[in-house]
């Protein structure tokens, strides 16, 4: 497959159509979490051991025997596999100078500059340094926090790392933006015990290839469990917020997690809960546009994957991914790593029901055609509420039918997904329905650029619910309900947003 032009994905131009609150979705964000494990503090460590004069000579000298143009292609490639421009570039920012805020239980926590600029990036580090960085959480200054996903990196092979230290050295443009203090207060700012955590939750190893597999599916496994880092999202984690599962021969490995507000959705091949009705090429599509129509569409943390990560990868890498995934033990559960498959506990009156194949295709709008969709007054304005009983109806006709289609069908080409047979209206949880409607979807595929517009400004939190209880009964699973929970929990992080909007 043809690769992209390395300027194709413009974090600038991007930032400036992302939601409000782009940072606190993002698919990493949940790992900053991690910071309240252990008082995780900024006391940093003595780095580098050597004479400041014979580092500065290996820092050039591994410089100059990593510049060869092949090794630079490589590490672009590799940097994008590993999505490092997701985390590293901020809305507006220069390309990897960092900034990009976390909210934590604990504070605030900023990406830093990864561009090789001197000073204020890693312009200084040695090929041994960026190593260390990626594979054990350690930089020339101290411990990083584990939002850098680094017990994923340390699967990293050493010619892979090579090649992001070439592309990193060669390729991207030094920038001198200041990296910004994290908004910690003492003691919880201390970092020193990292090092217990790391030791105690960092174990995997540079990868290895198991003799009993297919070359494919190594690479799809080293693909999905080093660079791709998919378990950071998709594995629940434990007490101390560790990864529960790292490999496919450990319990609840990529069954599903929560992050951020959003559900990461199981990635085994449980046909009722997870991939298992997708076929390899149904993954190799969804990985490279974002869409799989009938059944999938990419929003939130998923959509910057696919923006800036894996529509860029080669198709025999994707399929690679694709072979390793379908070969996963399958577990149930939507998004809270479930148990093993045990078919005696499936829906008996609905044993074929899955989370792609939910509701029909309904037309009730239509009636309302003519009719005043809006009952409020207008010293009411954007904050009244609709009342009566077709509420629901009245908002899907004014705020979706025009893109989704009075129907649900939406477009034959996808653009605008039909809202039956949509995995996140199937879903028997609402909470990534309340994401997609408050925040909007922003995606960049091979075949093209995707755009929804973000409610949240528009919607009261009753009418949020009125919406969702329409699309849920109207096009997706009958038994689901909209949980209050949803909603209003992400409103909670929007309200001073949405005080002030309301008092404009």
């Amino acid at each position: 497959m043809k690769q992209p032009d390395r300027n194709a994905v413009n974090a600038e131009n991007l930032a400036k159509k992302r939601p409000l609150i782009r940072s606190a979705s993002h698919r990493l964000g949940s790992a900053m979490r991690l910071v309240a494990f252990a008082g995780v503090s900024t006391l940093l460590l003595s780095g580098c051991g050597n004479d400041a004069d014979e580092h500065d000579q290996q820092v050039e000298a591994d410089k100059a025997a990593t510049s060869d143009p092949t090794l630079v292609k490589q590490g672009l490639y590799m940097a994008r596999a590993s999505d490092c421009a997701a985390c590293h570039t901020t809305e507006g920012g220069e390309n990897y100078a960092g900034g990009l805020a976390f909210e934590t239980p604990v504070g605030e926590i900023f990406s830093t500059n990864i561009t090789p600029d001197a000073e204020h990036g890693i312009g200084d580090y040695t090929l041994d340094d960026y190593t260390r960085a990626l594979r054990e959480g350690k930089t020339t200054d101290g411990h990083l926090y584990p939002a850098m996903p680094f017990p994923s990196f340390a699967r990293l092979t050493d010619d892979d790392i090579e090649a992001l230290y070439a592309w990193n050295m060669h390729e991207v443009a030094p920038d001198s933006t200041p990296n910004r203090a994290s908004e910690i207060p003492f003691p919880l700012n201390m970092r020193w015990p990292m090092w217990l955590w790391e030791k105690s939750f960092s174990s995997l190893e540079p990868w290895q290839d198991d003799a009993e597999q297919s070359a494919e599916w190594n690479r799809g496994a080293y693909l999905v469990q080093g660079p791709g880092h998919c378990s950071s999202c998709h594995t629940e984690r434990g007490l101390a917020l560790q990864e529960k599962a790292q490999t496919q021969d450990e319990d609840g490995y990529l069954g599903g997690a929560m992050i951020d507000g959003w559900r990461a959705f199981n990635l085994t091949p449980d046909v009722k809960d997870g991939l298992g009705s997708w076929s390899e090429q149904d993954i190799v599509t969804y990985l490279s546009t974002g869409n799989l129509q009938g059944k999938a569409q990419a929003g939130g943390p998923m959509a910057d994957v696919i923006t800036h990560s894996t529509r860029h990868m080669s198709d025999d890498d994707l399929n690679a991914m694709a072979v390793y995934l379908t070969s996963l033990p399958a577990l149930n559960g939507e998004g809270e790593a479930g148990d093993a498959v045990n078919d005696d506990d499936r829906d008996a009156e609905n044993p074929t029901a899955t989370r792609f194949n939910q509701g029909a295709p309904a037309d009730d709008v239509l009636a309302l055609r003519g009719q005043p969709l809006d009952t409020r007054s207008d010293d009411e304005n954007r904050v009244g509420q609709l009342t009566d009983a077709t509420a629901g109806d009245r908002l899907y006709l004014g705020h979706c039918a025009a893109c989704h289609g009075a129907n649900g069908g939406g477009t034959p080409n996808g653009d605008y997904p039909s809202l039956f047979h949509n995995s996140v209206t199937g879903s028997v949880y609402a909470d990534n329905l309340a994401q997609v409607i408050l925040n909007g979807v922003e995606r960049e595929g091979n075949e093209h650029s995707v755009f929804m517009p973000a409610f949240e400004r528009r919607l009261t939190d009753d009418e949020l619910i009125n919406l969702m209880d329409y699309l849920e009964n109207r096009f997706g699973r009958d038994q689901q309900k909209t949980s209050l929970e949803a909603p209003n929990s992400r409103r909670q992080q929007l309200n001073d947003k949405l005080t002030d909007w309301h008092d404009e």
